[in-house]
């Protein structure tokens, strides 16, 4: 088991539909990590983190498992202590736990380290669609509206989320499911999304009182109380936004969020729009957008 003890602030975000890159089939998943995030962070800094995914991480390695970081959108993030929380909770998701980051700023020294790599690839190459996915659940999973630092378990077909039955044990309580993409064009919001699990709507017990961001908040229709796009319930009690991964019911795969769209098309059928991602034209204007790189998020009891 390997737990990740930083916090992070972060906005959430959405993705495009493409192959997974990190798909690696039916086997158990998950990984425990602390979360505490304030999202107003993340969005804050979404411009800089899409230069960030435009290039590669780092170019010189500076010593065994140190690596320089030199992605434009660094040097912006570097700027301000908000911004670099914000990229320590990117690279945490995204490198492994061997792998640290080294930047200068003003002539200050700052060091990132991996924790769960999600996307190590990154290290060496831009960001693909899949990788952007996978770093945004991450980053929603980790976001937290109160000042908490607690400890989670983050599930999914991923096999750096990978650990053992133990954990499940500890962590019983399904709180929700956290998919999008923060890597959203210039100045458009973060596509974020949440589901409420089966245990988030039984009620507030365990570790889920000091988790809020699969809660729909009752005074923002639409919206969890971290201001994500709340999806509905994951399962099929008031409705299918989830499908699971696998019978062993364990998290959730290929979820979807409700778009409004101003197409005039009331044709019902589904139809792809060359990407991968099939969106399903309805009365009322809106479509649904299915997204494959889904975390499901667990507490303790």
């Amino acid at each position: 088991m390997r737990s990740v003890v930083l916090g992070l602030s972060l906005a959430l975000f959405a993705i495009a539909c493409t192959d997974i890159e990190s798909d690696y089939g039916e086997s158990d998943n998950e990984i425990v990590v602390k979360n505490k995030l304030a999202t107003n962070k993340l969005a804050t800094n979404k411009l800089a983190t899409n230069k960030l995914a435009t290039n590669k991480l780092a170019t010189n390695k500076l010593a065994t498992n140190k690596f320089q970081l030199s992605s434009a959108g660094a040097s912006d993030l570097l700027a301000t202590a908000d911004g670099r929380e914000v990229l320590g909770f990117i690279v945490s998701c995204a490198l492994p736990i061997d792998v640290t980051l080294v930047a200068k700023h003003n002539n200050e020294t700052f060091e990132f380290p991996g924790e769960i790599g999600l996307t190590p690839q990154w290290l060496h190459q831009r960001l693909g669609q899949a990788g952007k996915g996978w770093i945004s659940a991450c980053l929603f999973a980790r976001a937290n509206a109160l000042d908490v630092a607690l400890p989670i378990s983050m599930r999914g077909p991923h096999r750096a989320l990978r650990t053992d039955a133990d954990e499940r044990a500890s962590w019983p309580l399904e709180e929700g499911a956290f998919y999008g993409n923060l890597f959203t064009p210039g100045n458009d919001p973060p596509d974020w999304w949440a589901c409420r699990g089966r245990d988030q709507r039984a009620g507030e017990f365990g570790g889920l009182v000091d988790r809020d961001c699969a809660e729909p908040d009752p005074a923002n229709p639409g919206k969890t109380l971290c201001g994500l796009n709340y999806a509905g319930d994951c399962g099929q009690v008031l409705g299918h936004v989830c499908k699971k991964f696998n019978n062993s019911k364990k998290f959730y795969k290929q979820c979807i969020g409700v778009v409004d769209d101003n197409d005039d098309d009331d044709d019902d059928d589904d139809d792809d729009d060359g990407n991968g991602c099939h969106k399903a034209h309805h009365r009322h204007h809106h479509h649904q957008n299915v997204y494959r790189q889904v975390i499901t998020v667990f507490t303790v009891q």
